[in-house]
């Protein structure tokens, strides 16, 4: 087997905890584990003897891929996505998409387990915070990930930089919610992102379905216990009333498979089921405030 050890990888990053997890979706023979100690950093294998970096290169999706996916924009003969999705548009994707290997890129963004009626007229998919608003010309998710697909156009050079931790950011908003793309309100300075680390995230995206049970936002209720839910949102023990994203790291080397059952069976308030799955440390989501209309949006990270 060859290791690699991912500096540009830490598990405190949220963008990178998914990118690190998103190389094993694109490579199904690739091995995630974390370094222990007090920054535990990516650590990929790959059980055919492969170099990781090489692994990746070759599995890098090509724009066909990218521009078909099911959650397209714009597809010959669908409705067009838009932030806002009607429910009919969503439905419409998922029954049509059924058993493509990119069909979770519709469940990780948008699902009808639990609907919004806030609007008259118009029944709406709950969305993903992983797919948060944009103004205008960013548009929905993926345009943006078409967008900063396309920063890549040396995949072996700028996928070895990124895992080393030196990678060039560009001038995008990327997928959207990375904090390490947010400047201060005194910077006006234009948000930038690691190209091939949002791409990677997307696709660890694939482990982290969004859900519902069954019910309907309304103006008349629009209690936070019946909003849609999304895989590692807990309930906040500082807060019963609102959920937070956590996230953990493990020293077993897993591939997508074992990393989706152990995403099942961890707890983050647990200690036994850290103890039992290997993890070591593990995240909870701090979400950037912005103020007034600003649209922007961002998840850092405070250790358990």
């Amino acid at each position: 087997m060859s290791e690699l050890e991912c500096p540009g990888l830490p598990a405190s990053w949220l963008n990178a905890w998914l990118a690190a997890v998103g190389t094993t979706v694109l490579v199904p023979e690739m091995r995630l584990s974390w370094t222990d100690g007090p920054a535990p950093q990516a650590l990929l294998t790959t059980s055919d003897g492969r170099d990781p970096v090489h692994a990746l290169t070759s599995a890098w999706p090509s724009p066909e891929r990218i521009a078909e996916m099911p959650i397209a924009e714009q597809l010959p003969g669908c409705e067009d996505i838009v932030p806002n999705l009607p429910l009919r548009s969503f439905r419409e994707r998922a029954e049509r998409f059924r058993g493509h290997d990119d069909s979770w890129s519709i469940s990780s963004t948008y699902t009808d387990l639990h609907v919004d009626e806030t609007q008259p007229g118009v029944v709406l998919a709950a969305r993903s915070r992983f797919a948060p608003p944009a103004p205008g010309p960013v548009g929905p998710i993926h345009r943006r990930l078409t967008r900063v697909f396309g920063f890549v156009d040396e995949p072996f050079v700028q996928i070895t930089a990124t895992l080393e931790g030196g990678a060039r950011r560009v001038n995008a908003n990327g997928l959207g919610f990375d904090i390490s793309r947010v400047t201060t309100l005194a910077d006006d300075s234009d948000k930038s992102v690691d190209p091939v680390l949002e791409v990677l995230a997307f696709f660890g995206l694939s482990l982290l379905p969004i859900r519902g049970a069954g019910t309907r936002r309304t103006a008349q209720s629009r209690s936070a216990y019946l909003a849609a839910r999304q895989r590692l949102w807990f309930l906040d023990s500082d807060d019963g009333r609102r959920h937070r994203l956590m996230w953990p790291a493990w020293s077993y080397s897993l591939g997508r498979n074992g990393i989706d059952a152990l995403l099942d069976a961890w707890s983050p308030l647990n200690r036994g089921t850290w103890r039992r799955l290997g993890v070591h440390a593990g995240w909870r989501s701090v979400e950037y405030r912005w103020q007034g209309n600003d649209p922007t949006r961002g998840i850092g990270s405070e250790a358990l």
